[in-house]
C-alpha cells in the first residue's frame, strides 16, 4: 500500500475532513459514549458545553438531551479527569487508565512548576487523604476539602490552588476519577469515586500490562481516524507526548500501510499531515468527493463549545477553520464559544443562564441565509436544554 501522497492536500479538503471526522459533519454516532470512543479524548472543562457537543455528533434519530448526557456521566459511562494535558477531558472508562499512565508524569512535571512559583510546598501527603475521604463512596469537593482539614494534611487558610492541586494529584495517581453527582444537581457538583471503583482492571485496548511504546502506537491510532488529517505537531501539543516519542510510533504505522504522510498545498505547503490509509482514500484517492467552500447549497451553522476537538485536536493547522480576516477566538469574559459558518469561525457566544435567550456575537455581518442557518443551530439547542 502506498505510504507517502505525492498531490498536496489544501485547508478546503483539509476543513471538510476534519468537519466530517469529528462528527461535526455526518449521519453521526449512536451515542454519546461511541462519540468519545471515537474521538478517545475529548477536553470538557466547560462541562455543560462540552456534553451539548457530545449530543450534536449523535445520529439525529436517538439524539439526547441534557439530561441523558448528565446521566452517562453519573453512571461511569463517560468519566471526567485531568488527563493529556492539566485540563479536564471527558474519557470512557477502558481508555482512562491506559491514558493516564502515558501522560500523568509529564502533566504533574508541569504541575511541579506551578506549585513552586505559588510556594504550596509538598502536597504529597493530600493524595492518600484525598483517596481515603472516597473509601467509603463518592465525596463532593466540599466534603473532600473538609475532610482533609479534619485530618490536618490541609491548612483551613490554604489558598484553593493548593486542594485543586492535591486533587488532581491523586487524579493522575489513578486513586480518584469522576463520580455521581449529588442527588438531583448536574455534574457542575463535582463529586470524586475511587478509581477502581470506576475503571475496569488492565489497560484496555493495550491488554493486562502498560507498554509505553505500544500507547503511544494506540495514541496514533485513536486519534487519526477522528481528526481526518493533522501534523505531528498538532498531536504533540493535543496529547502533549514529545517528537522523539511520537515518530518511531509514526513510521512504524506509515511502514506498516496503516497511515500516510501527505505533503500540504497552499497555505498548508511545507506541511506534512497524516491521515489514516483509508482516510487519503476517500478525500484524495476518488472516493467520496470533497466539498469545497462553495458548492452551492445552503450554509451550515455550528454552535461549537469553547474547547471543540474541531478546534483543540490542532495547534499547528488550526487556522484551517479561521477566517484570517476575523480576529481569531479568545474565549475572554463569557462569550467563550465559537459560532462556526460551514465549518469557518465566523463569530462567538456564550452559554444561556436559565430561561435567557441565546446571546450570539457575529464577527462578521452575515447574510441572511447564515442568520437563517443560526436560528436553526439554535433552535436545535433550545431543544437539547429542553
Amino acid at each position: 500500500m502506498t505510504t507517502r501522497v505525492d498531490g498536496g492536500v489544501d485547508s478546503g479538503v483539509v476543513r471538510a475532513a476534519r468537519l466530517d471526522a469529528t462528527g461535526v459533519r455526518g449521519p453521526g454516532l449512536p451515542d454519546a459514549p461511541a462519540v468519545v470512543d471515537a474521538l478517545l479524548a475529548v477536553q470538557g472543562q466547560e462541562l455543560q458545553p462540552a456534553l451539548w457537543g457530545l449530543s450534536r455528533r449523535v445520529a439525529p434519530s436517538s439524539r439526547p438531551g441534557r439530561a441523558a448526557l448528565n446521566a452517562a456521566l453519573a453512571d461511569g459511562e463517560l468519566l471526567r479527569t485531568h488527563v493529556l494535558r492539566p485540563t479536564w477531558h471527558l474519557v470512557r472508562p477502558r481508555d482512562a487508565r491506559w491514558l493516564l499512565e502515558l501522560s500523568a508524569p509529564r502533566v504533574e512535571r508541569l504541575m511541579a512548576s506551578t506549585e513552586r512559583s505559588w510556594d504550596l510546598g509538598d502536597l504529597g501527603p493530600g493524595t492518600d487523604a484525598v483517596a481515603a475521604a472516597v473509601a467509603d463512596g463518592p465525596r463532593t469537593r466540599t466534603q473532600i476539602r473538609a475532610e482533609l482539614v479534619a485530618r490536618g494534611v490541609l491548612d483551613p487558610d490554604a489558598p484553593g490552588l493548593a486542594f485543586t492541586q492535591m486533587l488532581m494529584h491523586a487524579e493522575l495517581q489513578r486513586l480518584v476519577i469522576s463520580g455521581p453527582p449529588p442527588a438531583g444537581r448536574e455534574l457542575q457538583h463535582q463529586s470524586y469515586a475511587a478509581f477502581d471503583d470506576r475503571v475496569p482492571a488492565g489497560y484496555g485496548p493495550l491488554g493486562e500490562r502498560f507498554d509505553a511504546d505500544a500507547a503511544v502506537v494506540e495514541l496514533w491510532r485513536r486519534y487519526l481516524p477522528g481528526r481526518g488529517f493533522a501534523t505531528l505537531n498538532d498531536l504533540r501539543l493535543w496529547a502533549d507526548v514529545t517528537v522523539r516519542d511520537l515518530r518511531p510510533a509514526l513510521a512504524a504505522l506509515t511502514d506498516g500501510g496503516e497511515v500516510v504522510q501527505v505533503p500540504g498545498a497552499g497555505e498548508l505547503e511545507g506541511l506534512t499531515l497524516v491521515a489514516t490509509a483509508a482516510t487519503a482514500d476517500r478525500w484524495l484517492g476518488g472516493g467520496d468527493p470533497a466539498p469545497g467552500d462553495d458548492d452551492g447549497t445552503a450554509p451550515v451553522a455550528d454552535l461549537l463549545q469553547a474547547y471543540d476537538e474541531l478546534l483543540m485536536s490542532y495547534r499547528e493547522t488550526r487556522h484551517v477553520v479561521l477566517d484570517p480576516a476575523l480576529p481569531p477566538p479568545d474565549r475572554a469574559g463569557a462569550y467563550v464559544h465559537s459560532l462556526a459558518v460551514d465549518g469557518i469561525v465566523a463569530g462567538r457566544w456564550r452559554w444561556p443562564a436559565g430561561r435567557t435567550a441565546l446571546d450570539v456575537q457575529w464577527l462578521r455581518d452575515p447574510t441572511p441565509a447564515e442568520r437563517a442557518a443560526l436560528d436553526v443551530a439554535v433552535a436545535d439547542l433550545g431543544t437539547y436544554l429542553d
